[in-house]
């Protein structure tokens, strides 16, 4: 059996190894200890406490049980017992119900034992989601980043800062701080990395100037006339690859500095205080910086989806104005053709509706009939043209089909589909053309014998605008 001499120490060197970020070698050189000397309260403390610090759920449930069977053993154990009331207070109520409720009965056995124990203090601290985010200290990453920043900043140039890292790791192999920042400034030095190092120091301006580049190109797609949605996207990829590589190549200088201290041999316990000064935050400056580009960013986001949904149920207002000759050709009342279609509409979308057949010429492009809607189409789709054959079959009068083809919308924009076709009562030679945009829909029909497609689609052209006119702002 081991004096309790070995076991205070073996308690004090993983005390240490916890502190340098070495948890299994602690968790190992405290079991080791216990299988030798027994059970002892403060061993059993060190494992649980190495098991909380690696800060994920099973090390947890492991923490959990070297607790509660510590506590079997010594159920008055002061340092016991707050350490186990940390680990429930700090827990999530919804995943670990049970263990969150242990807390305060393990808090009101600290009170009953020692009422004004620093113990108690440091317990009843964890019930705040602040102290529990400060008890866990900065992530390793932002060591790193930050740590990395201070050493680029300070010295004289990156080869000094290489050469003063690696000087102070190789004093305290087992440092992983000092370890990570030596194997990370090694990483950046290498050539063609200058781009990296000039983003450590201005990483909050390239954000700024990133986020301010995607917030100007979402709201030019509104004041400069759309364009692709694809460019902005391929503008924010290429604006992330830089940052991409710089956190693949940390990642990587935190994974390789992380194993070299761990397989280091210390000469004794590690130093109660690190090498390296206190992680230093980011200035105000540059978390101004980094808030306003966000900031920027983000009202641009909303801004362009307003926009854009505003610019998808906008649809333009046209008025019926048939005339009552067109191309020689008188137009035909019969007095109930307007706002029929409308009257009968349920869904309100149609404001009005026309039908007019324009009589009295001879040859192509004469027995002239039109028919049009306006209204609120704005969710309206080149399909509902261009997929024309539904429209086809359900119009009277048409035969055998000669050609279809999409044809220029012209001035008002949309979509037109044109097809010629044989009547199969009269047997002439006919043309018809479909339109629609986001505030109208209809179709005209012809005689067309012997028209070009471009003679038909200028023909369709002509009558959709004669017919309907752009309504006027006070209308």
């Amino acid at each position: 059996m081991h004096s309790e001499e070995d076991a205070a120490s073996a308690c004090a060197h993983a005390t240490a190894l916890i502190a340098a970020g070495r948890l299994a070698e602690a968790r190992e050189v405290a079991e080791t200890a216990l299988e030798t000397d027994g059970p002892e309260p403060t061993l059993l403390l060190v494992v649980a406490r190495a098991h909380m610090a690696e800060d994920e759920d099973d090390h947890d449930d492991d923490a959990e049980r070297v607790f509660r069977r510590a506590l079997d053993l010594f159920p008055d154990h002061v340092d016991l017992l707050a350490g186990y009331a940390e680990l429930c207070l700090r827990s999530d109520a919804l995943d670990r119900p049970g263990r969150h409720a242990r807390g305060p009965v393990l808090l009101e056995r600290l009170r009953e034992l020692a009422p004004d124990s620093p113990q108690l203090l440091r317990a009843t601290a964890s019930t705040s989601v602040l102290a529990t985010a400060v008890a866990k200290g900065p992530s390793a990453a932002l060591v790193q980043s930050l740590d990395l920043l201070q050493a680029l900043t300070t010295a004289a140039s990156p080869e000094a800062a290489e050469k003063d890292a690696r000087r102070r790791a190789a004093l305290a192999p087992y440092d992983r701080r000092l370890a990570v920042l030596d194997a990370t400034l090694t990483a950046l030095a290498r050539p063609g990395r200058a781009p990296l190092r000039l983003l450590v120091r201005r990483r909050p301006e390239y954000l700024f100037l990133a986020q301010l580049t995607v917030a100007v190109l979402l709201l030019a797609r509104h004041v400069l006339g759309p364009f692709p949605l694809w460019v902005t996207c391929a503008v924010v990829v290429l604006l992330q690859l830089p940052l991409l590589a710089l956190r693949l190549l940390l990642r990587g200088a935190r994974a390789r500095g992380g194993a070299r201290a761990s397989g280091a041999s210390a000469a004794g316990p590690a130093p109660a205080e690190p090498p390296l000064p206190a992680v230093r935050p980011y200035t105000r400056r540059q978390l101004v910086l980094i808030g306003a580009g966000a900031a920027l960013a983000f009202s641009a986001f909303v801004t362009t989806t307003v926009l854009t949904h505003l610019e998808d149920i906008a649809y333009p207002r046209y008025e019926a104005a048939a005339p009552y000759t067109f191309r020689g050709m008188t137009r035909t009342d019969t007095g109930d053709e307007l706002d029929t279609t409308a009257a009968s509409d349920p869904s309100g979308r149609v404001a009005a509706a026309f039908t007019y057949f324009y009589t009295g010429g001879s040859g192509d492009g004469s027995e002239l009939a039109v028919t049009a809607s306006t209204g609120d189409f704005h969710d309206a789709t080149a399909a509902m043209v261009y997929e024309s054959d539904t429209l086809l079959s359900s119009t009277p009068g048409v035969g055998s089909l000669d050609d279809s083809w999409r044809a220029d919308a012209g001035a008002y924009g949309g979509w037109m589909q044109c097809s010629r076709y044989v009547e199969y009562i009269t047997g002439e030679h006919k043309a018809i053309c479909f339109w629609a945009d986001k505030g109208s829909m209809g179709s005209v029909s012809f005689k067309a014998s012997d028209m070009s497609h471009a003679d038909v689609e200028g023909l369709a052209r002509t009558t959709r605008q004669t017919v309907l006119l752009p309504a006027s702002s006070d209308s």
